[in-house]
């Protein structure tokens, strides 16, 4: 599977260095966007990428955003399944970070991708 952004693209999107691990976090991002979209789109059979223009950009928009999502929580909550979940800590409670970063839903559903 070809990853939805490349490094280069997460940097001028979030304005930030490229975290350690890049290549890794875009192409899991990317898998997890394959699971959350809903909407067909036509992928060019020798990238595997999006040929529709705007659906590549939301796509490698909230593959970034979801890079950057991880950065600030940490990726652990997905991969341990408590994504969403109530925690507390020293007496503070809440809820855990959610799995699909929120500001990549917004970018997939103004993109009407969900």
């Amino acid at each position: 599977m070809t990853p939805y952004a490349t490094p280069i693209e997460y940097t001028e999107w979030a304005g930030l260095p490229v975290p350690q691990g890049i290549e890794r976090l875009l192409a899991r991002a990317s898998e997890l966007l394959d699971a959350t979209v809903t909407a067909s789109f036509v992928v060019d059979s020798d990238t595997g990428l999006p040929t529709d223009p705007l659906d590549a950009a939301a796509l490698r928009d909230a593959a970034c955003a979801q890079v950057r999502f991880w950065v600030e929580t940490g990726e652990e909550h997905d991969i341990d399944g408590l994504a969403g979940t109530d925690v507390s800590i020293g007496g503070v409670s809440g809820k855990r970070p959610p799995v699909v970063a929120p500001q990549a839903l917004r970018i997939l559903k103004e993109a009407l991708l969900l």
